[in-house]
């Protein structure tokens, strides 16, 4: 058995021992002993997750509901009087018991997370509370891969957490960055700024796309997904985007919840994020790529032109414009295409349904 480097915080089991041992020769390996409270939590949660699976393995699939019901019950009874682990395969914890808080190389210097991996946790700016920044900076100092969803992205947002960022990607010598991102954006209110998007695009392993439709893509959601090998991955959901006044004093509600504890939510956002991705309406993003700038810095012109909030951010808000500019957005172009194609075939009447916001009558002016 190899465990991966990384943070934890779980029981032993008896079975790693020895490779514990062995990684301890290798790396700084962190095991220390639980508090009383620390030892029952574990326990607990120890039983809560082994109960489903053993309530299986000791019931009949095959009798009926009443006798699978006091067949559970049973068990359970059995577990409350003797406390011993039944089903085979089942994995015996270590004795003593023994906290797994993290593995990692002799010189990293690892910091874990004030609020800890297990528990949720509510930011709100509150005085004597851990803050949204420096968590945020904790987090990322200990994962494998990262993904982020925000309305916007500003220079004052980017350069509170660049030094991490920077540490982060550094190249291996394998030429491989230590964490991974993937970062979606948009041009929403034209808040967005082209030279934090460059700086958060140009660090090595990092993946951006961007919707440069602020007016059908009203973003409103944002999160921080950070993603561990060791199955202690951690999610940040709430109101703050990436700016400084969302990050620092700013009254902003975000809610922290855990892989460890909370596996349905995390799997849930997880995918959430994963069909985001995938949407045509995000685009890839590369700064070095002229054609790319000049589409976001038109698209943010016209966001800010269009009564953005935001000053531009490399230069004066474009005026607002009085005359038609009917350009197909992407998805539209998609139907388009899909309609020259028919037409080709001699199919000229057709029927366009589409979900509200699409601009449908665009698509028939096609």
């Amino acid at each position: 058995m190899t465990l991966p480097k990384g943070l934890y915080d779980r029981l032993v089991y008896e079975d790693e021992v020895d490779e514990i041992i062995r990684l301890s020769s290798l790396h700084r390996v962190l095991v220390t002993a639980p508090t009383a409270h620390q030892r029952h939590e574990q326990f607990i949660a120890e039983l809560l997750h082994r109960l489903p699976e053993l309530l299986d393995a000791a019931t009949d699939s095959q009798i009926d509901a009443i006798e699978k019901a006091r067949a559970e019950l049973e068990l359970i009874r059995q577990l409350l009087i003797q406390l011993r682990p039944l089903g085979q395969g089942t994995r015996l914890l270590a004795m003593p018991p023994q906290l797994l808080k993290s593995i990692h190389a002799p010189n990293a210097d690892v910091v874990m997370p004030a609020t800890g991996l297990r528990h949720p946790w509510l930011f709100t700016s509150a005085r004597n509370d851990p803050s949204l920044l420096n968590e945020l900076r904790a987090e990322l100092r200990t994962v494998d891969r990262v993904d982020i969803l925000v309305s916007f992205i500003t220079w004052s947002g980017v350069r509170k957490l660049l030094d991490v960022l920077e540490q982060v990607t550094a190249l291996d010598a394998n030429g491989k960055p230590k964490t991974k991102f993937r970062i979606l954006t948009t041009t929403y209110i034209g808040a967005t700024e082209v030279r934090a998007v460059d700086a958060f695009a140009k660090l090595p392993g990092v993946e951006l796309r961007i919707s440069l439709d602020g007016r059908r893509t009203c973003l409103h959601a944002k999160a921080w997904i950070f993603h561990r090998a060791t199955n202690f991955g951690t999610a940040f959901e709430g109101s703050a985007n990436l700016s400084e006044s969302a990050l620092i004093g700013g009254i902003e509600w975000t809610v922290k919840f855990a892989q460890a504890s909370g596996t349905s939510l995390f799997s849930a956002a997880v995918a959430n994020f994963e069909t985001l991705w995938n949407d045509r309406e995000f685009q890839p993003y590369d700064p070095s790529d002229e054609k790319h700038r000049e589409a976001l810095t038109q698209a943010l012109a016209s966001e800010r032109g269009h009564g953005g909030r935001h000053a531009a951010s490399s230069g004066p808000p474009v005026a607002l414009q009085t005359w038609f500019d009917l350009r197909p957005k992407s998805y539209q172009q998609e139907m388009l295409d899909q309609l020259a194609a028919e037409r080709r075939l001699g199919r000229r009447r057709k029927l366009v349904v589409a979900a509200t916001g699409m601009v449908k009558t665009v698509v028939a002016a096609g």
